[in-house]
């Protein structure tokens, strides 16, 4: 056992510094190369803002779950991130509980700080990023006809070409949160106009992102400790099923994205949530708090992702 307490945190902080690596590299990837290429230490100016936003709002993220896990005396490891060397360079980053949560409002703590330590950092990163993004002409934008299966099924029936245009721009999803942001801060844009996302915004856009997809009241996604701790476990598994329903119709006739997450959430995640070792129903406060889990969640929400 000790030898495994002096082990995990160096494997930790290992992959925490190959993250910062590989998305460094996604970052310094997403931006115009100037003639001539990129020496390393261009490749580290140009990355950095990128990786600094997204790893910052992914660490903010998990330390709300540890600290409050802490706080309840409950065991779990530090973060471990998890870099790959493509997309965006990471797949996020988890931690692992290693006892029995106690109680459903320690349930709902421990699951809702996660979501909101990382909306936290997210939203001013995201405001930041869009005051220093670039509004420029992009002419007629015309979606693709395969977002979706029905979409796809629906173009073909119609004899529809399944894409249109030069498949030079990427269209990131809105949400409520990101729509009142941008009005906010860009204001209305005129037709044929549109911002190009600076690095820290779009690593911001994923954080949002990101968000959402853990609030997703299911199984023991954070949405599915909110409403786990606030119906307790035979109506949250009622509710999970309901929501699994909805992601895989959201898959068919939305966007690809939902239907991997359906597959995801219903065949590695699960449906079911273990239960607390005291069931008595929450106080007032932390049933507040997780109905403010399950309207962020509304609020970050983003139907159709990403669009070429």
């Amino acid at each position: 056992m000790d030898g495994r307490r002096r082990w995990m945190p160096a494997v930790n902080a290992a992959l925490f510094v190959l993250t910062i690596a590989t998305t460094v590299l996604a970052g310094a990837g997403s931006v115009p190369l100037p003639q001539g290429g990129l020496d390393v230490r261009g490749v580290v100016e140009a990355g950095l803002p990128f990786s600094a936003a997204l790893v910052g709002i992914l660490l903010a993220h998990e330390m709300g779950h540890y600290l409050l896990a802490r706080g309840w005396r409950v065991s779990t490891t530090l973060p471990f991130f998890l870099p790959v060397p493509f997309g965006v360079g990471t797949l996020g980053a988890v931690i692992r509980i290693r006892s029995p949560i106690p109680t459903r409002d320690a349930e709902i703590d421990i699951g809702v700080a996660g979501p909101i330590g990382g909306l936290l950092v997210a939203v001013p990163l995201y405001a930041w990023g869009l005051a220093h993004s670039e509004v420029r002409a992009v002419g007629e934008v015309v979606s693709s006809n395969g977002g979706s299966p029905w979409a796809l099924v629906t173009a073909w029936m119609q004899g529809l070409p399944i894409a249109a245009g030069s498949g030079d721009v990427q269209l990131m999803g809105e949400s409520l949160a990101t729509w009142a942001i941008g009005k906010a801060v860009v204001g209305s844009l005129p037709a044929g106009q549109d911002v190009v996302l600076h690095p820290v915004a779009f690593a911001a856009w994923i954080g949002l992102f990101v968000t959402a997809l853990n609030l997703i009241p299911l199984g023991q996604l954070d949405g599915g400790h909110a409403i786990y701790g606030l119906f307790g476990q035979r109506r949250a598994l009622w509710i999970s099923r309901t929501i699994s329903w909805g992601l895989l119709l959201s898959g068919i006739f939305l966007s690809w994205n939902w239907l991997v997450w359906w597959a995801l959430t219903r065949f590695v995640v699960k449906l079911t949530h273990p239960p607390a070792l005291d069931e008595a129903p929450p106080r007032l406060g932390r049933r507040g708090l997780a109905v403010a889990a399950l309207l962020l969640f509304a609020a970050t929400f983003v139907p159709v992702p990403i669009q070429l």
